[in-house]
């Protein structure tokens, strides 16, 4: 009886130990979620001082981590803090020309130009680089006269030196960089790589050195670096330049050889060769390596099959390597062979392999778990929080299941596993037009969809219109930032409260409160919710146009049709139609269609006049105040912004409009104002509307201008859906 009691404990042991070792698999969620709390924690960690210049090649390896993080987040502050980084540099590299570690920080400035398109990001840089292409690089790699701080001649120099060209001839598309990294690749391989063992000696020195084992000294850290500098290699090279085959070859030597050195704990130790010598964790590495090993599984390089098991087991070993407060230990110090490293240990380069692995495994988790949908990409230096963003319903719908074309569908942050809200526009059809979803997308991040069947939770609208007859027809409408309304033709039988142009509400609060305001009738005192104190008189007040000529604005009468076209939760759309009037010797009609959508500060407004002639000479105005404002005048980018002088306790207004068309800007007593020609019976476009300096979002004339500035930048820059 004892012996039977004895085997069942040994086999349930035994069962428990292999359970602990086998790889756990995480959701898409749980690994941005890692990858977010290890970079929070190091971020934290450097505001309390940084222990290596930012120039550095330490944190050269962080930046490489924290700007795959920058593309999978929905969170701006990563991209933020890497490009504080370059401007606190100055857009520097390291001190010493020549020595790789000083210019690895030129693969983060290299891909923050290809975003924000400065030529200050890489300006100095590319002038270093230009320095290193030039250089005749004869010299042997032999381990002396300081070598190193002139010629790629130790294995970390992979991941410095050869991507931060390959990165700058990505972003300037000059092959003469990635050209000279395949050149002196292939001359440090020559000397340092040992074909027998498929891995790379440190440096010259390390040839011929033995472990206590009597095997060759190769470091794990060091042969990381190679393995990932070969990845962020083959992320640039073109797919047809001929050196891409030998730099395939050499990954896959390298990648089966590092496969069967994974320990039994999922990490590889600092020692490759001599693991029991050096018997903790190691996780800078191992980072590295499932990086290298995972990329090559999601590129189809490496047959998942062979490879799956070895990556998940590594990264299963990372992130219990992760403390609750967010730091990764067990990082071995700076060194130069294998050296010890406790849970204690940390490194930045260390946090910069553990976000690179992330960023992979998350790409593998996504695939692994498809579903139809598409990829929304922000390709632009701007940050795209909260903006709507529309696809064509046609080219949406292609991606719903066959049959299941009428059946409610949900659409899913993949990343965060989260319901994306949406609304389909109708544009007064009876079909949709358009699918609208509300998303946030810093600077460089993507957004990836999902469509799945069941019904869409319900959606808090934030945008929202209605003709509003209890108040001599107005047309009011509103998002979660602003109100405007437009005047009807009852309010021409009152003279004294006739008024042509856009009327503005102020608002303080993202609730809808059109309804509520007319309700009460009491909307020209802040109750709370902000207030109407906007003054339109016989204007085009915040940036309505008509034609002009003669010195003369030729106002319509107030609209006599309108019709709504959407209403909300995203967006509300709404018509106008104006009976014809003479426009000095022509006669004219004019439809005004509005759009607003939910989170922002501008309409879209689409006018189509109708007149006998080719064009028609018009004007957009927005009406000045007799006290001092100020004024932007920006016909560079289309842009014409006013901040009012302060009303009293009831705070400031801006107003403001940008145009894709080139047009005079001008400000005359009554209107900033901007010229322009309207053709008969095409669409007049452009954004006008508003701000408040209570509303907590736009707070001075130098945020609104910004704000002006910046729309304007992102109509040029769309987002790329794919």
């Amino acid at each position: 009886m004892k012996k039977k009691l004895g085997s069942l404990l040994t086999l349930a042991l035994l069962t428990s130990l292999v359970k602990a070792q086998q790889p756990v698999t995480y959701t898409a969620p749980q690994i941005i979620q890692q990858m977010e709390k290890v970079a929070n924690w190091q971020w934290q960690r450097l505001d309390r001082g940084w222990t290596h210049p930012p120039t550095d090649w330490t944190n050269g390896a962080m930046y490489a981590g924290m700007m795959v993080l920058a593309e999978v987040t929905d969170k701006p502050y990563y991209i933020n803090r890497l490009v504080e980084v370059g401007k606190g540099n100055n857009w520097n590299t390291g001190p010493e020309r020549f020595f790789a570690d000083e210019y690895c920080v030129g693969q983060l400035y290299s891909q923050l130009y290809t975003l924000y398109h400065d030529p200050q990001m890489i300006a100095k840089w590319r002038a270093l680089a230009d320095s290193v292409v030039a250089a005749p690089h004869t010299e042997s790699l032999e381990w002396k006269n300081n070598i190193h701080r002139r010629e790629w001649a130790w294995c970390d120099a992979l991941f410095m030196g050869p991507p931060a060209l390959a990165y700058l001839s990505t972003a300037t598309n000059d092959p003469r960089y990635i050209e000279t990294a395949s050149r002196l690749w292939w001359k440090t391989t020559d000397y340092l790589y040992n074909k027998q063992d498929s891995l790379y000696y440190r440096d010259g020195s390390y040839i011929g050195k033995k472990e206590q084992n009597g095997a060759n000294v190769y470091w794990s850290r060091g042969n990381g670096w190679v393995l990932g500098g070969l990845v962020r290699m083959l992320n640039n090279l073109p797919a047809g330049h001929p050196d891409r085959p030998k730099f395939i070859d050499l990954y896959k030597q390298m990648a089966y050889r590092i496969k069967r050195l994974q320990t039994a704990d999922g990490t590889w130790h600092a020692s490759l060769l001599d693991p029991a010598n050096y018997p903790a964790k190691e996780t800078s590495g191992t980072g590295f390596f499932v990086y290298a090993l995972m990329w090559g599984i999601n590129n189809k390089v490496l047959p998942a099959s062979e490879f799956l098991p070895v990556v998940q087991h590594g990264w299963d070993a990372l992130v219990n390597c992760v403390q609750p407060s967010g730091k990764l230990g067990f990082v071995q110090a700076i060194g130069a062979a294998p050296g010890k490293a406790t849970a204690d240990d940390t490194e930045v380069y260390g946090v910069g392999a553990f976000l690179l692995a992330g960023s992979e495994v998350l790409r593998y988790t996504l695939d692994q778990h498809p579903l139809p949908g598409f990829t929304i990409i922000n390709k632009t230096g701007l940050h795209r929080m909260e903006e709507v963003i529309e696809i064509p319903y046609q080219q949406f719908a292609s991606k719903l299941p066959k049959g299941k074309k009428d059946q409610a569908f949900k659409l899913v942050d993949r990343v965060r596993d989260i319901e994306v809200p949406y609304q389909l526009a109708y544009e007064g059809k009876k079909t949709p037009q358009k699918i609208l979803l509300s998303g946030n997308l810093p600077a460089a991040a993507s957004l990836e969809v999902g469509i799945e069947e069941g019904k869409p939770a319900a959606v808090t609208p934030r945008a929202y219109g209605r003709y509003v007859p209890e108040r001599k027809d107005d047309y009011a409408w509103e998002n979660d930032r602003m109100a405007y309304r437009m005047y009807g033709k009852a309010l021409e039988q009152v003279p004294n409260e006739m008024a042509h142009g856009i009327d503005v509400w102020a608002k303080r609060t993202t609730d809808m409160v059109i309804n509520t305001w007319y309700k009460l009738d009491n909307y020209h005192h802040d109750n709370g919710q902000g207030l109407d104190y906007y003054s339109v008189g016989l204007t085009l007040g915040a940036g309505d146009t008509a034609p002009y000529g003669k010195d003369s604005i030729y106002y319509p009468k107030n609209y006599r049709q309108w019709k709504t076209l959407d209403n909300g939760p995203l967006r509300t759309t709404f018509a106008l139609t104006y009976d014809s009037w003479m426009a000095g010797n022509t006669a004219v009609t004019v439809t005004k269609t509005i759009t607003l959508d939910a989170g922002s500060q501008l309409n879209k407004m689409e006018m189509q006049f109708s007149f006998k002639g080719d064009s028609l000479p018009v004007v957009t105005g927005i009406v000045k105040r007799k006290e001092p404002g100020t004024i932007l005048l920006d016909e560079v980018n289309g842009v014409m912004g006013y901040w009012e002088p302060q009303h009293g306790p009831d705070g400031t207004i801006g107003t403001g409009c940008v145009f894709t068309t080139p047009g005079l800007l001008k400000t005359d007593q009554v209107h900033v104002s901007r010229a322009g020609k309207a053709v008969n019976k095409e669409p007049y476009t452009y954004y006008f509307g508003a701000a408040w300096n209570k509303g907590g979002n736009i707070t001075s004339a130098a945020d609104w201008f910004n704000y002006l500035q910046t729309y304007a930048q992102k109509l040029k820059e769309p987002l790329i859906i794919r």
